[in-house]
């Protein structure tokens, strides 16, 4: 498997590379005058290359010279691929000029530079031609004609591992009573006569077979329910035709239904042989007449695509006897369209609790009847379990190596524990977790595999942004636009691929519906970490750093804290991205400060690091032409960006959220080609310290951006903006998508922001010393010619009493906005705020609403997510009243220092309300008529809001969880 995934990534490196050249000689062929022969030369020799590996793919084990040679045209693909990459940025990028006279001097100016570029490249691809061919000699002298370039091979040894599935002792299936029962109601539900698919869902390892099969053998199932009744493994390298064969042997069709289907009566013929002569339709065709008018259960395990399964399920004939058919795939594509005609039997199989997991791991290890733990062992016991995560399969297989240890056991499971990474991918003895977790990334199409390999760069339990990881995937070239579909789109197929196919566990949802950040399962993530590492991807540096690849050229250097690891000669002349987690918070040395001599960077990643100031070097960027992506996000101590900046002419992704920047220099108008200009936001939290006292912590402080659980016990969350100022010429940005948060101090700033007729999302805030009349005329302005491009509007720390009379003037209102934020005396909504016909999120601060705006809220029928903020309506001694028919779609309400009503029916759709308190006399009437309401989080600073939570938690018909900051000690957690 190991040379699979290398081959399959040459293969992708070398396609990347071969598009790029391609591209380069259709489009701009005038940038290679005089060595395009050259050029597609190598494309030609390159496409015979990856043919020849697309091959090879499909073999069990290549010998030490073929991977040798495998090797070798990785690092060719890379370094051609960084060749091209700088030429073609050299001769695309023209230095930013001011118009006027000056353009015909330095248009003459640049054609004249542009002729080393020229001579660079011509040199470049002629040593890349003599490279390609010698690879080429050597895939000759390789490749030998008569060695079958296919096994099957995987496939027998994946069906032998699939067998631990089978055989679960009953005191190891912990965890499995309430998931079983339920599946049997399922099967066994009499209420629902037609035929129905049952699908079990989730990533390899969770005990999706285990937990089919208890069900397949319960006695209530074998005990005559179904007649008949069969288990199928599909499996990755599934046969149709043997598939279907199988089903007629498994349900035992007899030799005369299968002749009369066949037409064959040779009697001379057994089963089998007439079997072999059938074609897939007559197959088809016995199986559907041999179950007709029957009441059947069949079982297919591990169904990997929906093409599988919708050729398995012709063969099934629908009726009313009440037949069932469970799947059990990680693919939820396959889950989905297996279970089409009724979602509700798609079953999610989750990791097991922290409980249920030391109840197995100590069933696993220790001796009946009790299981019990010694002391001694328990700490550094459950360190190892906290490990696997929950994953059935990974603590039965290290429970049975831990077990085996007899003497010395603290010892030796602290010796486990320390190095527990290197174990999982070295000791045989738990070599099948890799292998079946790796199964997942060997069903990977070979574009998916680099984008899941890259989520090794990131530390264990880190929260990742799906916006964040899908523009490093862009700014790197592992995800590129095909066929006029733009990169950012196919990065979202990519991403969106990754978690239906259970490879990332989605760990939150935007007002959308979409996944906004996931998570690698800790085993998982050892998968990838050991494939990295073999094939070279990345580089990670923590504090169990021991050993760096030698003689192998970093590409991926990914910094987690702790010593550098690197020596003072390391070569990271090569490195294509770099990114810097911060541990804790401390002070420790970021390995790269001056980014000079790594000219080949594409991204550079610091969210926050920490450990930036204004020590950056000037000239720090001064030389990286590639670079695409650049964040500093969340670095507390960074207040300014060195002049450099502007050398970033390909710079598309620039974020400074979450610092004190307050100015941009003026060379950042340089930047036309950057996209998302992202700054100016601090996120403040304040957590009860105390009864009565409140600590401020800043969300930045936690190095994996999660909430750690204090939104259960947050007193209050605010946004603060940093005045970021522009310089003169911002229009220039006319790529710009997204922009904020913007200090808009006058009209011709907004002026030039109304010229970037791109954008898609802008955040702007005013001062209140600006001059009214002419900021009110622009943004009026403004959104009137951004109406056609704003899906996301931010206007904040406006204090005027006439900026509800600008909106109300806008002449083209942006009426496309999926998202809108106002922090702004407004005292009314505008009128066009009722014809927001695609709003999902709407928040409000400030705003010191009339009581009947509430009515224009209430039919905007597409609104998922309402924030009423401190102030937002004028007359906080009135009753906001939520009734009968308003807010269909609503799932999330967050109110605070307002009472309210909530009317018979209202708010069906709420799934979660928060409420926040900050004086006495509010009131809450009417939440038992919430039916759909899940969670509950009510912020006060008294203790007798701790009856209300209580009330509502045991009264209410759905009993949701409810949440309060009144139990200081417990953070009060309410079931």
């Amino acid at each position: 498997m190991e040379t699979t995934m290398a081959v399959k990534l040459v293969e992708f490196s070398l396609q990347s590379m071969v598009g790029k050249l391609e591209k380069m000689l259709e489009e701009e062929a005038v940038l290679l005058a005089g060595v395009e022969d050259d050029a597609r030369c190598i494309v030609e020799e390159l496409r015979s290359i990856t043919s020849f590996l697309m091959a090879m793919s499909k073999r069990r084990n290549l010998d030490d010279q073929l991977q040798n040679w495998v090797r070798e045209v990785r690092e060719l693909a890379y370094d051609a691929e960084d060749s091209i990459d700088e030429f073609d940025c050299r001769l695309r990028s023209t230095p930013y000029n001011e118009r006027g006279f000056k353009d015909f001097f330095n248009n003459l100016f640049n054609s004249i530079k542009l002729l080393k570029p020229r001579h660079d490249i011509a040199l470049e691809l002629k040593k890349l031609k003599v490279q390609v061919e010698e690879i080429r000699k050597r895939h000759v002298r390789y490749s030998h004609p008569n060695e079958a370039t296919t096994s099957l091979d995987m496939a027998d040894r994946y069906s032998d591992l699939r067998i631990i599935g089978h055989f679960v002792e009953k005191s190891q299936l912990v965890g499995i009573n309430q998931s079983r029962d339920l599946i049997i109601r399922w099967v066994t539900d009499e209420k629902c006569p037609e035929l129905t698919t049952i699908s079990l869902v989730g990533f390899g390892g969770l005990g999706k077979t285990t937990l089919a099969k208890t069900v397949y053998d319960d006695p209530i199932i074998v005990g005559g329910h179904f007649q008949p009744r069969a288990w199928i493994a599909v499996s990755q390298n599934y046969n149709i035709k043997e598939l279907l064969k199988n089903i007629i042997r498994k349900i035992s069709i007899d030799e005369k239904q299968i002749r009369d289907v066949s037409g064959c009566q040779d009697t001379r013929l057994n089963t089998e042989q007439l079997l072999n002569m059938m074609d897939e339709l007559q197959l088809v065709q016995t199986i559907r007449d041999h179950l007709h008018e029957k009441k059947y259960l069949l079982v297919f395990d591990d169904v990997w695509s929906t093409e599988a399964w919708e050729s398995l399920s012709i063969a099934l004939p629908s009726g009313k006897e009440g037949s069932r058919v469970i799947v059990t795939t990680r693919i939820e594509d396959v889950a989905n369209t297996s279970c089409s005609g009724n979602r509700q039997f798609i079953f999610k199989v989750s990791p097991l609790s922290p409980e249920l997991s030391w109840d197995l791991f100590c069933r696993k290890v220790f001796d009946a009847p009790d299981y019990s733990c010694p002391p001694k062992l328990k700490n550094v016991g459950r360190e190892i379990l906290q490990k696997c995560d929950g994953l059935p399969l990974a603590i039965l297989t290290i429970g049975g190596l831990l077990a085996s240890k007899r003497h010395n056991k603290l010892e030796e499971w602290k010796n486990f524990r320390n190095h527990f990474r290197s174990e999982i991918q070295t000791n045989k003895k738990l070599s099948k977790i890799d292998q079946i977790l790796g199964l997942s990334y060997n069903d990977l199409p070979y574009d998916l595999k680099p984008c899941f390999l890259f989520l090794g760069i990131f530390p264990e339990d880190y929260e990742i942004g799906r916006k964040r990881l899908m523009r490093r995937w862009v700014a790197e070239g592992i995800v590129s636009g095909v066929g006029g579909f733009p990169a950012e789109k196919v990065a979202e197929r990519c991403f969106n691929e990754l978690v239906s196919r259970s490879l990332v566990q989605p760990s939150e949802f935007n007002d959308n519906g979409k996944v906004k950040s996931c998570r690698v399962h800790d085993m998982m993530l050892q998968v990838i970490i050991s494939i990295s590492n073999k094939v070279n991807f990345a580089v990670l540096l923590n504090e169990h750093t021991t050993n760096l690849p030698q003689h192998q050229k970093i590409r991926r250097l990914s910094w987690q804290g702790g010593s550098s690891g690197l020596s003072t000669n390391t070569d990271l002349s090569h490195l294509r991205s770099f990114t810097a987690f911060g541990s804790d918070g401390r002070d420790v040395p970021v390995p790269l400060k001056d980014y000079r001599k790594q000219r080949l960077l594409r991204a550079i990643d610091l969210e926050g690091s920490f450990n930036l100031s204004d020590r950056l070097h000037p000239n720090s960027f001064s030389k990286l032409f590639l670079l695409k992506y650049l964040s500093l996000r969340n670095n507390i101590r960074l207040r300014r960006l060195p002049d450099s900046i502007g050398d970033l002419q390909n710079l598309q992704c620039l974020d400074i959220r979450g610092t004190y920047i307050e100015e941009l220099p003026n060379s950042i108008v340089k930047l036309q080609k950057l996209v998302y200009l992202l700054g100016g936001l601090i996120v403040h939290t304040f957590t009860r310290k105390e009864p009565n006292m409140y600590e401020e912590v800043p969300r930045y402080a936690y190095p994996d951006n999660s909430n750690h659980m204090y939104d259960k016990f947050t007193i209050d969350v605010y946004t603060s903006s940093v005045k970021l100022k522009f310089p003169k010429g911002i229009r220039e940005l006319n790529g710009l998508r997204k922009l904020g948060m913007t200090y808009a101090d006058d009209e011709q700033l907004l002026q030039e922001i109304g010229e970037l007729v791109k954008l898609e999302k802008l955040a702007i805030c005013f001062g209140e010393d600006d001059q009214v009349s002419g900021v009110l005329e622009g943004i009026r302005v403004l959104l009137s010619k951004l109406s056609g491009s704003l899906r996301s509007l931010t206007i904040s720390h406006a204090k005027y009493g006439d900026l509800k009379r600008a909106l109300d003037e806008v002449a083209s209102p942006p009426l496309l906005l999926c998202k809108l934020q106002i922090h702004a005396n407004l005292g009314g909504l505008p009128a066009w705020f009722a014809s927001l016909k695609q709003v999902v999120k709407i928040t409000l601060y400030f705003t010191r609403l009339q009581l009947q705006d509430l009515q224009v809220l209430r039919n905007l029928h597409t609104l998922v997510h309402l924030v009423l903020g401190y102030r937002s309506f004028d007359n906080a001694a009135e009753n906001l009243v939520f009734d009968r028919g308003g807010f269909t779609h609503l799932k999330f309400l967050e109110i605070q220092s307002h009472g309210v009503i909530f009317e018979e029916a209202a708010l069906q759709s709420l799934k979660i309300l928060k409420m926040s308190y900050f004086a006495h006399g509010y009131s809450v009437d009417g939440i038992e008529h919430l039916r759909g309401l899940k969670e509950v989080h009510i912020y006060k600073s008294t203790l007798g809001i701790v009856k209300m939570v209580e009330d509502i938690s045991r009264c209410h018909s759905n009993h949701p969880k409810c949440y309060s900051d009144a139990d200081v000690s417990s953070k009060c957690s309410i079931m």
